[in-house]
């Protein structure tokens, strides 16, 4: 690998990344029925991003975006004063952990039982192992890079979190750590759906949780520390037809999901050490492809990037659009448009004659997708339909 001779920062940065994270779960992105004061917290010393969209719902693909370039012109010299503290045994034994000077993994295990202390959880586990890994992280320059998966392993955060959700007459919240999954019809039963909800936005408490003890660590320098949270995916919670996932032997090539901005649509919060853009929001369309050029400009001497431009002038040149896919469909969206398009099943019961299922969403009205306007919109279709 090949390293820059570009100057390094004079600070050191730290990464925060969770896997099946939703934005809309986060009362950073406007939620009023769970508080994430610790994300509260990070927002109001740096900049929150608003529409940054993830390729689709691989997280080893959006991983890929944010992350390769940085650890490619950084090479060996650049990491070895790096750690990488992880609960995915996958990553860790893949590419973008090859050269870092450490990696700790704290593997996160499926599990049917809640644990009745957090000191007991996969992410309190992780997170203190974050934490006792910041001083390895010395000089300048240094990175260190915490990476939650087990959003999407278990839900085992004490029983409290979720039950703390309850109002009096909602039924209890399910008790156990499974992640569920179901295909939810038309009539679906909304107190399961709102139960599934109850005890997901009870492992993100959990998270939110565990995230501020480690900016508390962070905040004990007396150099400050460059902060990037960010979300690769987010967790169906049926917004549109899904709770949950189905285990890998049932997914069939995918998790059927369809690139709605609950899946593709990216957490990214980005507090500078020295304090630029503290407090604000930016609504511009990004991809995640934006966020690793920042970090490969910050930390590996890359050319400048639209979110180093943000900080350093706060003005943006944000996408005109962006495309995102899985194996079910892919989506384009703009400032004024979300576009679905569902991929033809392999059936020899269909037909290539007929046309793909297409859904049209307003933006930003239409925050949470679920007013289909594509029948109303016939030229917004077709024009569109040209660009994806």
């Amino acid at each position: 690998m090949t390293t820059s001779s570009s100057p390094r920062p004079l600070h050191r940065f730290a990464i925060v990344s969770f896997d099946w994270l939703p934005a809309w779960t986060l009362s950073t992105w406007g939620a009023t029925w769970v508080a994430t004061p610790a994300f509260d917290r990070l927002a109001a010393r740096g900049v929150t991003l608003d529409a940054v969209m993830a390729p689709g719902d691989d997280a080893a693909a959006t991983l890929q975006a944010v992350f390769a370039e940085m650890c490619r012109r950084r090479g060996r010299e650049g990491l070895a004063q790096s750690v990488l503290v992880t609960d995915s045994e996958s990553l860790a034994c893949g590419p973008l952990a090859a050269d870092f000077g450490q990696v700790v993994v704290e593997p996160a295990g499926a599990t049917r039982l809640c644990v009745a202390e957090e000191e007991d959880a996969s992410l309190w586990h992780l997170f203190a192992a974050a934490a006792d890994a910041e001083a390895a992280v010395g000089r300048p320059g240094g990175l260190l890079w915490c990476h939650a998966g087990s959003l999407g392993v278990a839900w085992d955060a004490p029983l409290e979190f979720r039950d703390s959700l309850v109002d009096e007459d909602d039924p209890e919240p399910p008790r156990l750590a499974e992640i569920p999954f179901a295909r939810l019809e038309a009539d679906a039963d909304p107190d399961l759906i709102l139960g599934v909800r109850q005890a997901f936005a009870g492992q993100v408490m959990l998270a939110d949780r565990m995230l501020g003890r480690l900016l508390d660590v962070l905040a004990e320098d007396r150099e400050p520390w460059t902060v990037v949270v960010l979300g690769l995916r987010g967790m169906p919670l049926g917004l549109h037809g899904q709770l949950g996932f189905p285990p890998p032997a049932q997914q069939g090539g995918g998790a059927g999901l369809l690139p709605y901005a609950d899946l593709v649509q990216m957490p990214v919060i980005v507090a500078d050490a020295a304090g630029r853009m503290a407090g604000q929001r930016y609504g511009g369309l990004l991809t995640a492809e934006d966020v690793g050029a920042f970090l490969c400009g910050e930390l590996a001497g890359g050319g400048p990037s639209r979110l180093g431009q943000l900080l350093e002038n706060w003005e943006c040149l944000p996408r005109s659009q962006a495309v995102s896919q899985t194996v079910q469909g892919k989506t384009l969206v703009t400032d004024e448009w979300r576009l679905v398009v569902e991929h033809p099943r392999d059936s020899a019961e269909e037909t290539s004659l007929e046309p793909p299922p297409v859904r049209l969403f307003a933006k930003p009205d239409d925050f949470f997708e679920q007013c289909d306007v594509a029948d109303r919109c016939p030229g917004v279709v077709e024009d569109l339909l040209t660009q994806i």
